[in-house]
This record gives C-alpha cells, structure tokens and sequence, in this order.
C-alpha cells in the first residue's frame, strides 16, 4: 500500500468512510488533510456523525453521485450551512425499459443484481461508459467545479452508494489532477476491498446460504461491496490512450482550464 497512512474518517454510521489527505504528489507536495472527504451513503448517518463532519472537518459541500433512482427514501442529510450537490454519474438509458422513475426503495439485493446484469454494464468498460457519457461529463465537471468554488479550509465530502466506483472515480480523477502518481491512485481505489471487508464477507456468505453460482456471487459483489483493479485499470488506460493523460480528459472533456488545475493544486497540496 501508500506509504502514507490512509486516514478513515471516525465515523460509526458511514461505511467506506476516508479522506484523501496525506498523499503524495509526483513533484513532493501532499494532500492536505482534512479537506477531501470521500464516503458512502449518508442517509443513515447519526447525529454525532453529522456533528463531527461539521465541527471537526468544518464540512462545506457535499456530493451525491447516486442516481435519481437511488434516492427514494434515503436522501442525505440537510446540514446547517453544508451546501448539497446531486449530480447524476449514470445515464439511466442503461437500464433500457427501467428509467430513472423507477422505485427501488423496496428492492433487494438479488433484485438490484439481477437488474443491473440485465443492463449489461458490468464489465470492464463500465467506468469507461461513466467517464464517456454526458451524464458522467457534465457530474464530473461540476464535481471540480464545486471544489474550485468551496471556501478555503472547509471540506468537500463526495459519495454515492457504497462509496466505491462513482466515488472512486471521482478520487481518481481529482487525485490525478492534484498530481499523485498512477499507482498510489489504484492503491486507494482499491482500500474499498479493505474498508467493506466484513460487507463482503456478509454478503457472499447470505448468497452462498441461498445457493446461487460463484459468477452471480461474483457480480453482486462488484455490485454493492467490492470493486475490481481491471475497472479502473481500464479507464484510465482509455483516458491516455484517448486523451494523452488523465488531466487530459479534465481539460479537453470536462473543460477544465490548466489555470483552475493550477488554483485546485494550490488549494489543495502543502
């Protein structure tokens, strides 16, 4: 792993909760601590949860990556004086007849296994498809947009459902444009298999117990808990195989000027 050691948020009631800070960037500079804040969900977050983000990290934006159809019943929090973003990562046109509209509040998860099976997104394209799409462009662009604007010294928090791949993304996207090296941005990518351990171990036990097939186990897994080196690996070797370089997608996709990269380095590195 990072030679750094990963920072996780002290929060009891949010799963795959760490911040960016601490890292390493390729010219000797680090990730400020504090400021860059990435989790999953947080509609079941306790008050005390809530207090610290807002006490001890001064919490001033958060991101919401889910989509449309995620969010029946189980909104974010509204915090005092912490400005909420949804930005949709995924074009619900995946699911074919299923649109955005649909209700999923009440499905489980061989349900929503089955559901997204049936979408064919999961392979190792599917990151790909999110940095592709205009959805993905315009979540992404809008993401740097809101760090750009946030108050100096205030975190930004970003998640989506189990915190892992839009959330993951976005990690690597934003460490790659602050400057840390390919490698250290797989390690984090991949600490999710750390963080959700027990939830992987939980979930594969409760599918095994209802005797579905390893290759459904597998999927399901990538679904909610897990996620796969080969994803990312292949995202990012689209983005240099197409756009020269990660920050060369940021530029010439997410219209992101090399002066507002240049300000989010100065903002965001000691």
């Amino acid at each position: 792993m990072n030679s750094k050691q990963t920072v996780s948020l002290p929060l009891k009631s949010v799963n795959n909760a760490r911040e960016l800070g601490g890292y390493k960037t390729s010219d000797g500079k680090s990730v400020k601590h504090g400021l860059l804040l990435r989790t999953g969900r947080l509609d079941n977050i306790t008050d005390e949860d809530i207090a610290i983000l807002r006490d001890r990290y001064r919490l001033g934006q958060i991101v919401d990556f889910r989509m449309a159809m995620e969010l029946a019943g189980s909104d974010d929090p509204t915090i005092d004086g912490v400005g909420y973003h949804h930005l949709d990562v995924i074009d619900p046109s995946v699911f074919g007849s299923m649109n955005a509209d649909i209700d999923i509040s009440n499905f489980d998860l061989i349900q929503m296994t089955e559901m997204t099976i049936k979408s064919g997104m999961l392979n190792e394209k599917m990151y790909i498809g999110f940095l592709e799409s205009d959805f993905g462009k315009k979540a992404f662009s809008e993401f740097f947009s809101i760090l750009l604007d946030t108050e100096p010294g205030r975190a930004v928090l970003w998640h989506c459902t189990s915190g892992k791949d839009r959330t993951g993304l976005a990690a690597m996207l934003l460490l790659s444009a602050l400057g840390v090296d390919e490698k250290t941005v797989m390690e984090d990518f991949l600490l999710t298999n750390d963080y959700n351990a027990e939830r992987i171990a939980a979930t594969r036990r409760y599918l095994t117990e209802k005797r579905f097939e390893e290759g459904f186990i597998n999927k399901a897994l990538l679904i909610f808990d897990s996620v796969d080196q080969s994803f990312m690996s292949s995202a990012i070797d689209h983005l240099k195989k197409n756009y020269g370089s990660v920050e060369g997608y940021i530029i010439n996709r997410l219209n992101i000027k090399q002066n507002d990269l240049n300000i989010l380095r100065n903002k965001y590195l000691d």
